[in-house]
């Protein structure tokens, strides 16, 4: 089964969010990288790409939780 609605702006920037902050911890990018608020505040597209690229994420995520509680 695949999940009807998307995930609300709210959800996407909460999780953006946490990605941005455990990227900056474990340095998954250079440390010259813009903070999500930064990217928000100051290159609305590099925003609308990252927020997009965690959005694609929650679908799948809640895809497969649909999926793990399927009859089989």
């Amino acid at each position: 089964m695949v999940r009807q609605t998307r995930p609300t702006l709210v959800e996407i920037e909460a999780a953006a969010r946490v990605l941005d902050k455990f990227g900056r911890h474990y340095r998954w990018w250079p440390t010259t990288t813009k903070s999500h608020d930064e990217l928000a505040a100051n290159d609305p597209i590099g925003k609308s790409e990252f927020d997009g690229i965690v959005e694609q994420m929650l679908i799948a995520a809640a895809d497969a939780g649909s999926q793990d509680r399927s009859p089989p």
